[in-house]
């Protein structure tokens, strides 16, 4: 088993407040902004909060990939933190023993955000992730961030 990790960061214009609420929506917010990667989007257990478990199913379109499910571990409404872990998918149980993934939303001078991304894991096996591997594993929440980013500049008022 070797332990590893990645860590991606995105600036936009957008403020943090704005940011976090819209992520709390992402069941309409993501179906509507990727309908292509993302066919449904399930809460398995919980209310959305801690504890809670989602399924995404992906479309046809991510061939090597048909859902992943995760579990948040915990949020700092205030701080906008959130971690959660993938319990099934993106690898977990064939590559991966665990993975999670910690969000950071950080105020800029500018009255934007940066939000970083950082994803830690441990292997099965005893070679570490390649960094493809661990882009791959990584680029969903990549890209559903970047979809809202995207959304929320074109869409000035949207979760004000």
């Amino acid at each position: 088993m070797v332990a590893g990790s990645i860590t991606q960061a995105l600036v936009s214009p957008v403020s943090p407040a704005r940011l976090w609420k819209s992520s709390f929506d992402t069941q309409n917010l993501i179906l509507k902004l990727i309908p292509d990667h993302v066919a449904s989007i399930v809460l398995l257990e919980g209310d959305g909060g801690i504890g809670s478990v989602t399924q995404f199913n992906f479309s046809k379109a991510l061939k090597d990939l048909k859902y992943v499910k995760n579990q948040v571990i915990s949020m700092d409404n205030e701080n906008y933190f959130f971690d959660f872990s993938l319990v099934k998918g993106r690898g977990v149980g064939t590559k991966l023993k665990s993975s999670t993934i910690k969000s950071k939303m950080e105020a800029t001078s500018d009255e934007g955000t940066k939000t970083t991304l950082k994803m830690d894991y441990d292997t099965l096996d005893e070679a570490p992730l390649s960094q493809e591997e661990a882009e791959n594993i990584d680029g969903g929440v990549l890209r559903q961030t970047k979809a809202i980013k995207g959304h929320l500049q074109a869409n000035p008022d949207a979760y004000a």
